[in-house]
């Protein structure tokens, strides 16, 4: 049986616990060819229109994104008119979900 953990607290952790596990994966915020990687793989189609050079430029330099604030954005954009949708839109979205953050942490195990 295999078990996966995982934590944002790894001071909090006892130290000696740590022994007993057989790998740590650190997981890092993405890189910006990895938020146009992101954006291109799950949000990119929701809007008509190709992204701009701005955006572009705007998407890459937005630090701390992580996958999973690419898969709120998506859900958000599920209760939104489609036609509505706007790179621009979803690039603000994302912004917005790392002002939510004290800062960037270091999850894994």
């Amino acid at each position: 049986m295999t078990v996966f953990f995982a934590t944002n607290d790894m001071e909090g952790l006892d130290h000696a616990s740590l022994r007993r596990f057989k790998f740590k994966i650190e997981f890092r915020p993405l890189t910006p060819d990895g938020n146009l990687r992101f954006y291109s793989s799950l949000l990119k189609e929701l809007p008509k229109g190709e992204l701009s050079e701005e955006e572009i430029s705007v998407l890459k330099c937005t630090k701390n994104l992580t996958p999973g604030d690419f898969a709120v954005v998506k859900d958000q954009m599920s209760f939104a008119d489609p036609s509505a949708i706007t790179h621009k839109m979803m690039i603000e979205a994302l912004a917005n979900e790392v002002r939510y953050k004290k800062e960037a942490k270091v999850v894994g195990f």
